[in-house]
């Protein structure tokens, strides 16, 4: 299982997709999502790109766990996302609401809470992307690396599909 080969380097292993090495699929898989997710609209479907290498290179354990972990932590973002921005529509609507009914009081925190929720983003997305890098730079050094909460899952949905 994972947790016994954490600490460890793997083998260079190869890609069921052709001539193409593990640690570039991992690479792909986590890129593939920072980089969709960057894109309006796209973010909201950038969990693809590891879904599809999880499912074309589950029988190696290495690219799947990578590609898993890339998969829940992109699905995780997604729907912090759409939280986020319920939460935002709703604190902008009332503030123009406030700002409707010269309340000044309804249009301060309404604004004030479009504000916190932006920062809230902010740093939630800032802790993605260091996990991101993180688990991206040691799967392209043939290492494990675990993103709490999310690699468990990730070990155990990679597992519990092999057999």
């Amino acid at each position: 299982m994972i947790g016994e080969m954490n600490r460890q380097v793997m083998q260079p292993s190869k890609s069921k997709l052709g001539d193409i090495e593990a640690k570039w699929m991992i690479l792909i898989a986590y890129l593939g999502m920072g980089i969709l997710g960057l894109i309006t609209g796209a973010s909201y479907v950038a969990w693809l790109v590891p879904l599809i290498i999880f499912l074309i290179d589950k029988e190696n354990k290495f690219i799947a766990f990578h590609a898993m972990q890339a998969f829940l932590l992109g699905l995780i973002s997604t729907i912090i996302s759409i939280i986020l921005a319920i939460i935002m529509f709703v604190s902008v609507a009332g503030a123009v609401a406030g700002a409707a009914g010269l309340n000044p009081y309804a249009l301060g925190a309404g604004f004030g809470a479009a504000i916190a929720v932006s920062v809230i983003g902010l740093l939630i997305g800032i802790v993605i992307l260091i996990f991101a890098i993180l688990a991206m730079v040691n799967g392209f050094k043939y290492q494990i690396y675990e993103i709490p909460l999310v690699g468990r899952l990730a070990e155990k949905i990679v597992f519990k599909t092999s057999n």
